[in-house]
């Protein structure tokens, strides 16, 4: 049985990738009210500096790493995470760093993108990189 009502958080094949953008869009897809204004909420410093640790990593890795990885929960899934541990971005990288890499990214998802993410997905993401990285 597919699963057809998950929400696509983004599409950015062939078009740039705005960062703070596509964040403040979710939000705004998500608010029921104008109380969720994504300037309100989102802190963009963070944000940014969220999305900085990534500026290294092509566009497709970045897609995988926030909006799948992060926002869609794929880190709960191991053959998610040791597909994309095999992207070119990480060739040069042992496996560890990769994970380590991938665990500080999630630890420092800024509190106002976590809100959109259930806290027991959060955790269990957290959980499995850190069994990955060694850091449990």
């Amino acid at each position: 049985m597919t699963n057809h009502s998950r929400i696509i958080h983004g599409k950015i094949q062939n078009s740039e990738l705005e960062p703070y953008e596509m964040i403040k869009a979710k939000s705004q897809r998500l608010s029921w009210n104008r109380l969720s204004d994504a300037d309100i909420y989102l802190d963009k410093k963070a944000v940014v500096e969220w999305f900085e640790r990534l500026r290294n990593y092509s566009e497709q890795t970045v897609k995988a790493i926030v909006v799948d990885g992060v926002l869609d929960s794929g880190f709960h899934n191991i053959t998610f995470i040791l597909q994309l541990v095999e992207e070119h971005d990480f060739n040069t990288m042992s496996s560890k760093d990769t994970y380590q890499l991938l665990y500080d990214f999630v630890c420092q998802t800024p509190q106002g993108i976590r809100g959109w993410i259930d806290e027991k997905d959060y955790l269990m993401s957290r959980d499995v990189l850190a069994l990955l990285s060694r850091n449990r």
